[in-house]
């Protein structure tokens, strides 16, 4: 994984043992932020065997603890399980992870997923699915699914139901997971005051979640309009549904670089860029200067 990534998952996982009353961890060696698959492994193979599957599947839980995580804020703004899954998966290929989480068959209240390698010859360890499947499963708990149950292969019972996990026998293959839920209510579009008053409402939405993949379709129907109304009312205006998404983004991704130490991939994550590369060109194009120019010239000077 990319730096950011690694080590946000080393915290996660600090903070689920935290909940659950065990020590820290021993923290594996290190280059920067980024972990070693090997030793990142290690530290997994580690907890399971000294603790057992039912410890490690809840590290995810960590990430109740982990409010202001900007990975984790990005997570918890879905809108939806699927909106969730589709984000978690971004991030994989955002940061290049070595493993991936498919979907592998969808309705609008289950899912069947799988946990699987790049590299055929390094799948998944068991403690490495079960880690994902407990992140995973904790973020769409947070998220409020209703009715949320989860079960791993071809298991009988329901492994996660009614907010709690079950303690039985795992099976031989624990990278394949089926997930169900009750419909998820959907709240009431937002309905803009005034024609004039449009392009300045989709500016605020744009921004309130400038990593949700932001479509002109999914725009329009937040604020309760056509799309050739939309479209309609943002020319009036002077811009167009790509310019105002790539404004958002990059004034939001500014604003980071300048007042925060976020990484600058992890700001690309959490501003809706499509990768590092992408951030970098639209950012200079933007700015005249890559993002870590921007930041050395006009950053907020931090005291102590």
């Amino acid at each position: 994984m990319n730096d950011f990534a690694s080590a946000a998952m080393l915290r996660l996982i600090q903070l689920g043992l935290q909940r659950q009353g065990l020590g820290m961890a021993p923290p594996p060696r290190a280059s920067g932020a980024h972990v070693p698959l090997a030793d990142k492994r290690a530290l997994l193979d580690g907890l399971l065997q000294a603790h057992g599957a039912q410890v490690v599947i809840r590290l995810g839980e960590g990430a109740f603890d982990a409010r202001e995580e900007p990975v984790t804020v990005a997570l918890n703004m879905a809108r939806d399980p699927l909106d969730l899954i589709g984000r978690w998966t971004r991030l994989e290929r955002f940061v290049h992870s070595r493993h991936r989480v498919v979907v592998q068959a969808s309705t609008a209240c289950s899912l069947v997923l799988r946990h699987v390698s790049r590299d055929p010859r390094q799948p998944p360890t068991l403690a490495e699915d079960l880690l994902v499947l407990g992140l995973l499963v904790a973020l769409l708990h947070r998220l409020g699914t209703p009715d949320l149950r989860v079960r791993i292969a071809d298991e009988p019972g329901w492994r996660w139901q009614a907010g709690r996990w079950a303690e039985h026998p795992l099976p031989d293959d624990a990278c394949c997971w089926a997930l169900s839920w009750h419909p998820v209510a959907q709240g009431a579009p937002t309905t803009p005051a005034g024609g004039q008053d449009t392009a300045a409402l989709a500016h605020r939405l744009l921004a309130a979640d400038c990593g949700r993949r932001w479509t002109l379709q999914a725009l329009a129907r937040e604020m309760g309009m056509s799309t050739r109304s939309l479209q309609r009312h943002l020319a009036a205006g002077g811009s167009g549904f790509s310019g105002l998404v790539s404004s958002v983004r990059l004034s939001r991704s500014a604003k980071l670089l300048v007042e925060t130490l976020q990484q600058p991939a992890q700001i690309a994550y959490v501003c809706g860029f499509a990768d590092q590369g992408h951030f970098n060109r639209e950012f200079k194009r933007f700015s005249a200067l890559t993002p870590g120019e921007y930041r050395r010239e006009f950053a907020v000077p931090r005291v102590g």
